[in-house]
């Protein structure tokens, strides 16, 4: 199985995905490992994004791709973190 690095990358409200399709990693391990890398070479160089990395498998992959070819925009899986319902007044 093949997968696919999927970078989304996002300043304020727009974003964007970056991926190379013809550059496939031969195993989830692989991709993930370089993922984690430049996931942090990422946040350094735009400390000010929000964005998320994928290794996505082909398949997985080509519905992204055909969203894409749709007009969806990539959007982030979990933009806002939902906050706590448990607070505490001070």
């Amino acid at each position: 199985m093949k997968f696919v690095m999927v970078m989304i990358i996002c300043f304020g409200a727009d974003c964007e995905a970056l991926f190379n399709k013809e550059h496939t990693y031969d195993s989830y391990n692989v991709c993930y490992q370089e993922a984690i890398e430049n996931a942090n070479f990422m946040r350094q160089m735009f400390p000010s994004s929000a964005g998320e990395v994928h290794c996505w498998d082909e398949e997985r992959f080509k519905l992204f791709e055909k969203s894409l070819q749709e007009g969806e925009l990539p959007t982030l899986s979990d933009p806002e973190p939902e906050q706590s319902k448990e607070t505490i007044d001070a």
